[in-house]
């Protein structure tokens, strides 16, 4: 199947972006970047080809996902995690989930799930500025699924 045909309309831009995290939509973030990749190897023998003879399964790795944004949404987000914690102040021990939709009427909907997510790190930067004041947080996760799709071998369910 091959994308769509488009004249005119609407495609996937910064105002089609919904983000949750644990269901909670937020909606100050002013960036969010994420990744992933499946390190595969090849398996090389002897013979005059020297040619692969075949290539591993592959090591999945999810990269730090990022999302900056002003300071009182990190607030709102540190709070709203340390509600979850055991002693109502530790948010960084808090595994949450993040679920990015992006919708647009003209276009294919994309739905991103960042599966058992934790936050590891965050940084802050003033500096004497028109724009308000800005932070950035690190989030780890375990998992990435692209519209239900992953990278990582699923033949046996997810890990």
């Amino acid at each position: 199947m091959s994308d769509k045909i488009r004249v005119n309309g609407n495609t996937l831009s910064w105002g089609s972006i919904k983000l949750k995290i644990n269901g909670d939509r937020f909606t100050g973030f002013t960036s969010i970047s994420y990744g992933e990749k499946r390190e595969r190897v090849y398996q090389y023998g002897m013979g005059p080809a020297q040619a692969p003879r075949g290539i591993s399964r592959g090591k999945y790795t999810p990269d730090p996902i990022k999302l900056g944004g002003p300071k009182s949404t990190f607030a709102d987000l540190r709070a709203a995690l340390a509600a979850q914690s055991a002693d109502g102040r530790s948010y960084g021990n808090v595994v949450f989930q993040i679920f990015v939709e992006y919708v647009e009427t003209d276009d294919s909907p994309v739905t991103v799930e960042l599966i058992d997510c934790f936050l590891t790190a965050n940084t802050s930067t003033e500096e004497e500025s028109a724009d308000s004041l800005k932070e950035e947080v690190e989030i780890m996760c375990m998992r990435v699924l692209k519209n239900g799709l992953s990278l990582y071998d699923g033949t046996e369910g997810a890990p």
